[in-house]
């Protein structure tokens, strides 16, 4: 019997021992995370926000949703200090389904940076070559109808000096995609036809002009290349090695995860438009991927931070910025986006009913991913607030 006691007193030591080791721990969605403390407690120093910090964060993030009337929204950040990751509002209006941390969002044109990563991989490879015209590249029976595709190269395809026509402004793609179901993905040589022969918005290498179609021809490369898909490369080069639980490219392979729904586009009666059923060109090179906070944060700080996806060469050349008298920058698939305490690097999107945002701060080694569920909403706004609230902790 004294030895029965004996054991329960050590156990409710051990658990009280666990409960205040809790209070110093990260602060993950609801729940408090322990894996940062390793094998040994002792030996590992736990890193949280103050109180003060977490509660202006989620106020913030609160304010965003009831304010501009955001349905949900999603906040990682993370700094010398810690990490914070919570969730607001709801990931479905019609099931008022409560967003949860761990949902996954379609990141349209973030989407961008993997591309990117991608095709860096190659040249280092030796497969494909920054200043090379594009005809080399493209499949025979796509090259001939790319006006320019002689003289156009890689590199500009990357950031965005192509200039070529956009095929989703285009009134065909527009009436194509109203008739579209999600059971029919598109693929990267249909949507391209809709600019075969267009009249170019610039000569190539003429000036930045931001446009969805290079990345659709930087995926039929992609695809001539290594005769795999896109989302396969993907997976193999960058999902698979960083452990990227549940991102993956949408309408191409299976779900994974549980995914918000995203809005926009206000009806006659004011309410927001779910784009549920909406296949607007899903799952292409220019905005394939569907992810979540965390698998973003991981693929943000393995591309700028321990810089394990790219040899030094090409982070050179993807951190080569067009316009670099400007705080505003576009390298090669990735954005130099402007904060208040310096230059960020990282890349925003905008589609599908979402509108979401990761950047790596590197004066103050923070790293921020935000993700929303309404496409009109202004998210630079709200990631610039929470960098400021913990830089002033």
């Amino acid at each position: 019997m004294n030895q029965r006691i004996l054991l329960t007193v050590k156990i409710l030591v051990a658990i009280s021992y666990l409960i205040s080791l809790g209070s110093a721990g990260y602060l993950v969605g609801n729940n408090i995370s322990h894996k940062a403390m390793g094998k040994s407690f002792a030996s590992q120093k736990l890193l949280d926000f103050t109180k003060e910090t977490s509660s202006e964060l989620q106020t913030l993030l609160d304010e965003a949703v009831r304010e501009k009337k955001v349905p949900g929204a999603v906040i990682y950040i993370s700094t010398p200090q810690g990490k914070w990751l919570q969730a607001s509002g709801v990931s479905n209006l019609e099931e008022k389904t409560p967003m949860k941390p761990t949902d996954g969002f379609s990141i349209a044109s973030m989407s961008k940076s993997f591309v990117a990563v991608v095709v860096l991989k190659l040249v280092e490879e030796g497969k494909l070559e920054l200043d090379r015209a594009i005809a080399t590249y493209l499949p025979n029976d796509i090259s001939p109808h790319i006006t320019n595709s002689s003289k156009i190269t890689v590199r500009q395809l990357l950031n965005h000096t192509s200039g070529v026509a956009e095929y989703d402004e285009t009134n065909e793609f527009k009436e194509a995609t109203a008739h579209r179901s999600r059971l029919q993905p598109w693929t990267a040589s249909e949507a391209i036809k809709y600019i075969y022969g267009a009249r170019p918005q610039a000569s190539p290498g003429e000036k930045f002009l931001y446009t969805d179609s290079n990345y659709i021809l930087l995926e039929l490369i992609v695809e001539k290349t290594t005769r795999r898909s896109l989302a396969q490369e993907v997976r193999h080069r960058i999902l698979k090695p960083l452990e990227l639980k549940y991102t993956f490219t949408e309408l191409h392979e299976a779900t994974l995860g549980n995914i918000a729904t995203g809005y926009g586009d206000r009806n006659k009666d004011g309410k927001l438009v779910s784009f549920a059923d909406v296949n607007d060109g899903n799952g292409l090179g220019d905005g394939a991927l569907v992810s979540n906070a965390e698998d973003l944060a991981k693929f943000v700080k393995a591309l700028f931070v321990k810089k394990t996806l790219l040899s030094p060469k090409m982070m050179k050349e993807m951190l080569t910025f067009k316009n670099n008298s400007v705080s505003y920058g576009y390298g090669l698939g990735v954005e130099r986006l402007p904060t208040t305490s310096g230059n960020s690097l990282g890349h925003t999107g905008t589609a599908y009913g979402f509108v979401t945002l990761m950047a790596y701060l590197p004066s103050k080694d923070i790293t921020i991913v935000v993700l929303l569920n309404n496409q009109d909403s202004d998210i630079k706004s709200l990631a610039m607030k929470a960098i400021d609230v913990v830089n002033s902790q």
